[in-house]
């Protein structure tokens, strides 16, 4: 057996291990395998899959804060697994949690999805205004802020104090404590260290405009319902992100699929993982905000994606019924639902099928989106505007209400970090709901069946359905899954997602 082979059986008992929930026994046999086999990006993309189970307190051995600051920077690992690990270790660092440069580092990448790191940050920011800190950390800020779209609580004081500054901008500290407040207006800060910021915050907006005016259009939006959703995400493109987890490995059934529709991509992460799962396919990715495709294209000349093998356009689902090309794979996934009509969309989009073609559709469960149906409620009742102010005071009144089981889940929910996640959660202007009978409706009258469901976990859910239903043994009967879902209501929280022909 080579070290490969070695590191490969490691790993293996390292998810058997986790399984029964042996934490520590299993990292350190993915530690072994890493030790043996750091080539191999599998290896990394379970490590940071693993770490997101634990909270670690400093000092950490070397050997480990050793494998995180790698993983930190791997192309196999989304940062966003190590926000949890890394919070953790920064705050029992207290009271220096900046300190921490595996924090520092973190900041720049995600938005960090933690109450007490976002009180920290903003008691920070606002010292920022009065007092020079060490630049690493003030930028870290400034990263930070700028991701999470300035969602940040500011009193009347705050603003006050950004307005003056805004006047006296000089140094680099003062650059750096405006910078966590507003985004820079074009500055050239080339060659300093708060160079990562002007390109963040002046050079990639600036390319974003120009790449917008590349984008052609194949079809405006269709109804008073779309233009609306075209205005919420001009105003906020969702998700604004800053890396995300590279694909090493092809997807099931690539083997036929040589073109492939992604039917409101957003900002490119959807498009980017899609063309990265199917290397030997080119894939057009349409949305109806120019500013989500000018994200998403410039996001992709920086990915691993080979140029040329994804063509973005302007384009409302609704309006591609005349299109004549026709696609091997259809992928709409957290789309549909946002539609004025969610069953004319899909039956649009079934129709652009090539025979035997393929669907993957992504749907909101009612039950599993309760705690946003309770949110909206408040917000309704406490007339909260869809604006910055609004989301913002929206954002208090939940951390206030946060006793309450549902508004909990909705404070711990990752979109309530960051202002256009927030506006995407709970204040978008059209949402539908489903059921799973309505689906099995749906597909029934488009002649679909289900091939297959996706789960965001690593087996759990699957396997709490086999116990349940062990004569099912395809795990394919929707009537099976909508009783499991009645007795799990938090089944398919995020949304139910499946594959159909």
């Amino acid at each position: 057996m080579n070290e490969i082979e070695t590191a490969l059986a490691h790993a293996e008992l390292a998810a058997r291990q986790l399984t029964r929930a042996e934490h520590g026994a299993a990292l350190e046999s993915l530690a072994t395998a890493l030790r043996l086999a750091p080539g191999v990006p599998a290896l990394w993309t379970q490590f940071a899959g693993l770490m997101r189970y634990f909270n670690l307190r400093h000092p950490v051995p070397p050997p480990v804060r050793e494998l995180l600051s790698r993983a930190l920077e791997h192309p196999a690992v989304d940062p966003g697994d190590l926000v949890r690990p890394i919070s953790t270790l920064a705050l029992s660092r207290s009271p220096s949690p900046f300190e921490e440069p595996l924090l520092l580092r973190l900041m720049e990448d995600v938005v960090i999805r933690d109450p007490a790191l976002e009180r920290l940050i903003t008691d920070t920011r606002r010292r920022m205004l009065d007092e020079a800190l060490p630049l690493p950390v003030m930028v870290a800020i400034a990263h930070q802020c700028f991701n999470t779209e300035y969602v940040f609580d500011e009193t009347p004081e705050e603003r006050e104090s950004v307005d003056r500054l805004r006047h006296s901008l000089g140094s680099l500290h003062s650059y750096a404590s405006y910078a966590a407040y507003r985004p820079l207006d074009d500055v050239n800060l080339e060659g300093t260290p708060l160079a990562s910021l002007a390109r963040r915050q002046v050079l990639e907006p600036r390319e974003e405009r120009h790449l917008a005016a590349t984008i052609p259009a194949m079809a405006g939006a269709q109804s008073r319902v779309s233009a609306a959703v075209q205005a919420q995400y001009e105003a906020n493109p969702y998700p604004r992100w800053v890396r995300m987890q590279q694909q090493f490995t092809d997807a099931p059934r690539a083997g036929h699929v040589r073109r492939i529709l992604v039917a409101g991509c957003g900002t490119g992460q959807h498009a980017i993982a899609t063309a990265q799962r199917f290397p030997a396919a080119s894939v057009l990715a349409v949305d109806l905000s120019l500013a989500s495709l000018a994200y998403a294209k410039r996001k992709t000349a920086v990915s691993n994606v080979a140029l040329g093998n994804i063509d973005y356009r302007q384009a409302d689902i609704l309006g591609l019924a005349g299109i004549e090309e026709r696609f091997d794979l259809i992928e709409c996934s957290g789309v549909l639902h946002h539609l004025e009509d969610p069953f004319e969309g899909w039956r649009i989009l079934a129709g652009l099928r090539k025979p035997g073609g393929l669907m993957r559709i992504g749907l909101y469960s009612e039950l599993g989106r309760r705690g946003v149906v309770r949110a909206r409620e408040l917000i309704a009742a406490e007339g909260f505007a869809p604006d910055a102010e609004g989301i913002r005071a929206c954002r208090a009144a939940l951390r206030a209400r946060a006793d309450d089981e549902l508004l909990g889940r909705i404070v711990r929910n990752e979109d309530f970090y960051s202002m256009s996640g927030c506006r995407d959660l709970l204040f978008h202007v059209q949402e539908h709901r489903f059921s799973l009978p309505q689906i099995r409706a749906m597909l029934e009258r488009l002649g679909l069946k289900v091939l297959e469901l996706e789960f965001p976990d690593s087996g759990e859910t699957l396997a709490r359905y086999q116990a349940r239903f062990p004569h099912d043994p395809t795990a394919l009967d929707l009537e099976n899954w909508h009783r499991l879902e009645q007795e799990f209501p938090d089944t398919f929280a995020r949304m139910y997602q499946f594959w159909v022909c």
